[in-house]
């Protein structure tokens, strides 16, 4: 029998962090994800005047900041029109000095202003590196020096939607993996039909490749911000994940695969759960998949498997709406506050209230305990409060408001953050860090370890159902490129194996234009075409598979005609089910398609290619229909993605509209022309850099006619986006259950470098 060795990752041993001490804080609930610090209160009373305020930074943001390595880093909004962007931030955490500071375009997202910067950034005790999930999609590593060590665009690159309500999730670190969740639209060639979901990504947390992705859900009924943890229970290493169906699951740390769900209401999770032992406290303040009580503080059972709906349930406290404050666990104790403003501390075991406190009247961040019992949590209508568990009540010590001199309110979204006799806090408006001019000096408190895992068999034999992954396990290539894929084993219970037994491995390939040989690399075919499906292998009876897509180089000139109808373009991002290959007056063509009322298929923001740099040309040619029945003539719109630019035809507004983050806007630029229905348009769109800014010009022309000289509507930007993915815009009107909206069709597609 042969045996195929497995290659283990380099940092395969390392635990989350498990080389962390209570004067970290790399994660925003802390280093055991818990909202708990092993240390003492640093300050029991503050004020803007008095001793215990160390330093204040005017720089504010929505967030809870991380602390490591004397550095305190945060993400928040900065600037305005049409420099309106967001920001990642280092502090020096001694001093609130301003280290550096990384700025991001928003982009391909109906999220607002006021919504910016509500995820938090996430730290790596291991390597110092820290990760960002900006409100436009890019997922960045960061060096402790702010130097981008790589970066992935989740909405371009995997499909990432964003809603207007600015939910977006905050990653967390395990062993040597990086991983983040969103809501999706529709990209899933090669496993199964398309489908939009919540879908949890697994990242290399050094080269950014992707390591597994999962869905274990069904679909969503909404945007969320919950975050997953990672816990050992009874020996198996899980994620524990809330999720937009309203479930939270428990999966493999290591694969991604479902070992148990837990139904816990109707509509999506936003509150993080946390975990002491084997058991899972959760909450939410929506319907309850049972009875007629908004919200619950549930507690359950982590050590079951299967749908543990019935079975895993310890207590639950129904009523109590915490839904979007997260929980915290010290003690014994957990501490919820409501979205009504009261904090309740209940009992881990039973959960009957051993108290109440009234905070104010809003809730959005989260409470942090100390291990003496102290409690550290912001209201949103800017009040910040210490207080002290007392066993049967609460005791207030400290009681902040922070006022403005135009009345306008201090909001306090975020979380405290406690590290190294520090406590650290944001408003809106600023940044603040509390403590003692003399540190403390019992505050660096061991962190204990993760528990243990039970130990996998060292050569796989009498494992069941082992898995294998196949790594990177989501691929972008151009024709003629060649990658190796390396394989990863794993047993039932997720953890790592050094070999599988069993024949060698037999590789093929399913969709994707190209071969794979028996040393699992992979060559994609020479012609200039797109293409996607599954690269896999078959040890023995096991079996794994990566995603791979051929994106056509530059210059790409498509036409759609050899393309199969009935389908979206192979490897497009965002087409999938909203669009397909259609026979439109004899021509082959791309339909955006006007059946399904949803917002988020009502918007296509369709991509052909990964992010390109500044400097390219993107043209096509489209038309579009009245609505079906309608009297009043009215159409969808419709137009063209370059370098994160839109260039759009309004038949509303009867305007060609040149925009950058359209809810917004952070640029806009109208020019009048009437748009016709079912008259084929082409339009032109160019991006170039030029001193610093980007120059950024468009123009449209009916297709029979000659090509104007001039460009119709030209802007510069100042603040310019120096990358993005080439694509098809359109948003369509008009649709319901009954009846289908407008139309838009496009063909005759072309990318071309601006230098060429």
């Amino acid at each position: 029998m042969q045996v195929i060795r497995i290659v283990l990752s380099a940092s395969a041993a390392t635990i989350l962090c498990g080389v962390a001490t209570a004067n970290d804080w790399p994660y925003w609930r802390g280093p055991e994800q818990t909202g708990m610090t092993r240390e003492k209160a640093p300050v029991l009373n503050w004020s803007e005047g008095s001793e215990n305020l160390l330093w204040k930074s005017q720089i504010g943001g929505r967030t809870t900041p991380i602390v490591m390595n004397g550095r305190m880093f945060f993400i928040g909004p900065t600037g305005s029109n049409p420099c309106l962007q967001e920001q990642a931030v280092c502090l020096d955490a001694e001093t609130g000095k301003l280290l550096w500071q990384h700025k991001f375009n928003v982009y391909h997202t109906d999220i607002v202003e006021n919504r910016v910067g509500w995820t938090a950034l996430t730290g790596d005790p291991e390597t110092g590196n820290v990760y960002a999930h900006a409100t436009g999609g890019e997922f960045v590593c960061f060096d402790r020096d702010g130097k981008i060590l790589w970066r992935r665009s989740l909405t371009e690159e995997f499909g990432r939607y964003a809603g207007y309500g600015g939910r977006l999730h905050t990653p967390i670190i395990d062993e040597d993996r990086v991983i983040i969740s969103f809501t999706y639209i529709l990209s899933q060639w090669g496993t199964g039909p398309a489908k939009s979901g919540h879908r949890y990504l697994a990242f290399d947390k050094r080269t950014g490749d992707l390591i597994w992705w999962a869905q274990p859900g069904v679909r969503p009924q909404d945007t969320t911000y919950a975050g997953p943890v990672v816990a050992v229970i009874e020996g198996r290493r899980l994620l524990i994940a809330p999720n937009a169906d309203g479930n939270v699951y428990g999966l493999l740390s290591r694969t991604g695969e479902k070992v148990w769900s837990f139904a816990v209401n109707k509509t999506g999770l936003n509150s993080t759960p946390v975990v002491d032992g084997k058991y899972v406290y959760v909450s939410h303040g929506e319907d309850n998949v049972e009875g007629t009580d908004m919200g619950t503080v549930l507690c359950i059972d982590g050590s079951k498997t299967g749908d543990i709906t019935k079975t895993a349930e310890v207590w639950r406290r129904n009523g109590l709406e915490v839904g979007y404050s997260s929980l915290a666990v010290a003690n014994g104790r957990i501490y919820a506050a409501d979205n009504g403003g009261q904090l309740y501390c209940l009992d881990g075991k039973t959960g009957q209230t051993h108290w109440k406190f009234d905070l104010g009247t809003s809730m959005k961040g989260s409470p942090t305990v100390t291990s003496d019992g102290v409690i550290y949590v912001g209201e949103v209508n800017g009040r910040f409060h210490i207080l002290r568990d007392q066993g049967d009540k609460a005791v207030s010590l400290s009681r902040t408001e922070f006022t403005r001199p135009d009345n306008l309110i201090v909001e306090i979204f975020g979380s405290p953050a406690i590290a190294n006799g520090r406590v650290y806090f944001m408003t809106r408006y600023g940044t603040y860090c509390l403590g003692p001019k003399e540190r403390p000096a019992d505050v660096n408190v061991p962190v204990p370890p993760i528990p243990a895992e039970s130990a996998a068999a060292a050569d796989g034999k009498g494992v069941a159902k082992p898995r294998l992954l196949v790594v990177p396990g989501d691929l972008v290539v151009k024709p003629g490129d060649q990658v190796k894929f390396s394989l990863r084993a794993f047993d039932g219970d997720g953890r790592q194996l050094k070999e599988l037994p069993g024949a060698a491995g037999e590789w093929s390939v399913a969709g994707v234009n190209g071969t794979v040989d028996a040393g699992g690399v992979f060559r994609a075919a020479q012609a200039n075409e797109f293409s996607a499906g599954l690269v896999k292998v078959k040890v023995a009876d096991v079996e794994g598979a990566a995603r791979v897509r051929v994106a056509a180089k530059l210059p790409v000139h498509e036409t759609f005609d050899k393309m199969k109808q009935g389908e979206g373009p192979p490897g497009w991002i965002g087409v999938d089910g909203p669009a397909k290959i259609v026979e439109k007056d004899g021509e082959i063509v791309l339909n955006k398609l006007a059946e399904n009322p949803s917002a988020p298929y009502s918007r296509m923001r369709a991509f052909s290619d990964t992010p390109l740099p500044i400097g390219y040309t993107v043209q096509a040619d489209i038309m579009a229909l009245e609505k079906e029945g309608s009297r009043l003539g009215k159409m969808s719109d419709a137009g063209v993605i370059n370098c994160r630019y839109e260039l759009v035809l309004m038949e509303e507004e009867k305007v060609l509209r040149l925009v950058a983050w359209p809810s917004e806007p952070r640029l806009q630029k109208d020019v009048p022309f009437d748009w016709k229905p079912a008259v084929w348009y082409r339009l032109k769109f160019s991006v170039d850099s030029k001193d610093g800014a980007a120059l950024v010009r468009g123009k449209v022309w009916q297709r029979e006619e000659t090509e104007p000289a001039d460009w119709m509507i030209q802007v510069t930007d100042s603040c310019p986006s120096s990358e993005g993915s080439p694509g098809l815009y359109a948003y369509i009107k008009g649709t319901t259950p009954k009846r289908h909206g407008a139309p838009v069709f496009f063909d005759n597609y072309q990318v071309t470098r601006n230098d060429q």
